[in-house]
């Protein structure tokens, strides 16, 4: 996962929820005004990682706001 500032890997079965990712950046960036991202799609948390074809090497881009979007 990456930020326009930061990045971190984490090894996440395709089958994981998008939400349980959203509950990992949390956890290590402390914020919650952020969107998740793969191949320029926002991914919805109630979908499946598989539902956006995140797979070995996929990279979802984390997007910060300033306030609550």
């Amino acid at each position: 996962m990456e930020s326009p500032t930061s990045e971190f890997y984490k090894v996440v079965p395709e089958t994981e929820s998008v939400k349980a990712v959203m509950e990992v950046v949390k956890r290590n960036w402390g914020d919650e005004y952020f969107t998740l991202h793969h191949n320029s799609i926002k991914m919805e948390s109630d979908k499946l990682l598989s539902a956006y074809n995140v797979r070995d090497g996929s990279i979802i881009k984390v997007m910060y706001f300033a306030e609550f979007p």
